[in-house]
């Protein structure tokens, strides 16, 4: 009878953004959603047995052990979040998956009239589960996200000559003091340098599986055009051996994030 009335009260609403949930071939599911603690009630091996069981490929592991080709291309997974949508008479939880943009792909609600918190939220994810549409992955999805997620600023004015003479006088970091600076921090935020081809390499976060920043050559030696985590463009460059972001401010202007080697 539970049973009837918590379908019952199903309640489930997709929203769209371009690409569809089942374009999508791999989810990543973290080891600990915002509103529960690390795998409570099970939840993390529930919802991934469950996107296993409607053919999706899951990753648990930190972007840094990602395989190469998602590793150069995140957009190719999509990252799911299990908010804890309850009130005093129900379990409740909202199911998200977004995109490397962090843009809601799919969203949906379920609930439940079990009282008991690890079957009443088990109940209610298994019930935003039943319209989940299997993996049915579209070959367009790499090209078209991959140019969304790095854009190119539009690169500033430069005096060929003076590029030409810095180039000469400062010479670029040698291959050993490259592999010695694989981390970074402001002391707020640790991150890992992953170098995705020989012009461009992002900085991610062991908390976030998208990157925290996305670097490509300009003609200037150590400085890069740089792609924020939340789309917005900017500069960053080397300086000292660490590594120096342009952080535009609300006033229009812009500080110096210092990220120092480790």
């Amino acid at each position: 009878m539970k049973k009837i009335i918590s379908l019952s009260l199903l309640f489930s609403l997709t929203l769209l953004y371009g690409q569809k949930l089942s374009d999508y071939e791999y989810v990543y599911v973290p080891a600990k959603f915002k509103d529960y603690e690390t795998n409570q009630y099970n939840l993390n091996n529930l919802l991934k047995k469950a996107l296993e069981g409607k053919k999706y490929k899951v990753i648990q592991e930190e972007m840094a052990n990602w395989p190469s080709e998602l590793r150069q291309n995140p957009c190719k997974v999509l990252n799911a979040e299990l908010l804890n949508d309850s009130n005093m008479f129900r379990n409740r939880v909202k199911l998200q998956f977004s995109d490397c943009q962090k843009k809601v792909v799919s969203e949906t609600k379920g609930n439940s009239m079990l009282k008991e918190f690890d079957l009443g939220f088990q109940d209610a994810l298994k019930q935003s589960l039943a319209t989940i549409p299997a993996s049915m992955p579209d070959p367009n999805l790499a090209s078209s996200n991959i140019k969304e997620t790095i854009k190119e600023a539009v690169p500033l004015p430069i005096d060929q000559k003076v590029v030409m003479e810095e180039k000469k006088d400062t010479p670029s970091p040698t291959v050993s003091e490259t592999k010695k600076a694989e981390s970074y921090t402001n002391g707020k935020v640790n991150l890992q340098k992953i170098q995705i081809s020989k012009d461009q390499f992002i900085l991610v976060s062991s908390s976030s599986s998208v990157p925290f920043a996305t670097f490509k050559n300009t003609t200037k030696a150590d400085v890069y055009r740089v792609t924020l985590e939340n789309g917005i463009s900017t500069l960053g460059y080397y300086e000292n051996g660490n590594l120096v972001i342009e952080i535009p401010t609300n006033d229009g202007n812009y500080k110096k994030e210092v990220f120092a080697a480790k």
